[in-house]
């Protein structure tokens, strides 16, 4: 199931890696800005509210699957029959060679 009411809900590989690392970007640079505006206005409410909003936008950035996540799919290999795999695996284990 790749849709949910018709939004796209899947991300590939790429799209995994790029948004984990502007997540990152965002909430350490949202929580080096905090820190140092809080520390200027001595105010550490001001600290957790920068970093609360940095949190906010990250996820907002990150967590819908953005079409710039999915730009590299996967091509998956052909499905192939899974009776005809088993049988053939045990075809060839019966023919073991005795010394």
């Amino acid at each position: 199931m790749d849709t949910f009411m018709g939004f796209s809900v899947h991300m590939d590989f790429e799209g995994q890696k790029l948004a984990e690392r502007l997540f990152q970007i965002i909430v350490v640079t949202f929580g080096a800005v905090g820190w140092l505006y809080g520390y200027y206005v001595q105010d550490f409410f001001m600290t957790v509210l920068t970093l609360s909003a940095g949190f906010v936008l990250a996820c907002l950035v990150t967590l819908p699957p953005w079409p710039i996540y999915r730009r590299y799919p996967l091509k998956w290999a052909p499905s192939q029959d899974p009776t005809a795999s088993t049988s053939t695996a045990e075809s060839t284990s019966g023919k073991k060679k005795k010394k």
